[in-house]
């Protein structure tokens, strides 16, 4: 009785809806719909009177390819990928700053700065997998695989220490 009851009273608020949504669709607004406009121009903001155009023509393409390369000329320059993660959003964290500093270090050759950088990181995050990777990498390029070996063995216990 009780789903019976449930039943009905759904059936109800399905019927209510559909007949107010179906009462203010009228058939002037569905003859007015089928009868077509002509294709606005392809330059024109969207709006509801104004649609996009469903297939912008060559000459279409070559203005906007002419407006975007203009503003290209204007706006836009080549950046390095440094300048862009300077740039950023402002808010870089103290790792990427690490990275950042290190990666200028070895791209000068100055590899001592750059192991200096990474242990004294490393000293204070001794749970960063990443930093003790790029450190132990960094010490078997300079030649260093003993100090290399001991980090890669950090690592290995990290990793056997987490499962």
């Amino acid at each position: 009785m009780r789903y019976a009851l449930a039943f009905l009273l759904a059936a109800v608020c399905l019927t209510t809806g559909a007949i107010a949504t179906f009462a203010r669709i009228s058939f002037t607004s569905i003859a007015a719909a089928t009868q077509p406009s002509p294709p606005p121009a392809a330059d024109t903001v969207p709006t509801a009177e104004v649609l996009t155009p469903v297939a912008p023509t060559a000459a279409d393409y070559a203005r906007y390819a002419d407006a975007d390369k203009a503003w290209r000329e204007r706006h836009a320059r080549q950046y390095t990928i440094a300048e862009l993660r300077a740039r950023g959003d402002g808010r870089r964290t103290p790792r990427e700053a690490m990275q950042d500093r290190v990666f200028k270090l070895t791209r000068r050759g100055d590899h001592v700065a750059a192991i200096l950088e990474l242990e004294r990181w490393v000293s204070g995050h001794r749970r960063d997998e990443g930093s003790l990777l790029d450190l132990a990498r960094l010490l078997n390029e300079t030649g260093r695989t003993s100090d290399a070996v001991t980090r890669y063995r950090e690592i290995l216990a990290l990793r056997a220490h987490a499962n």
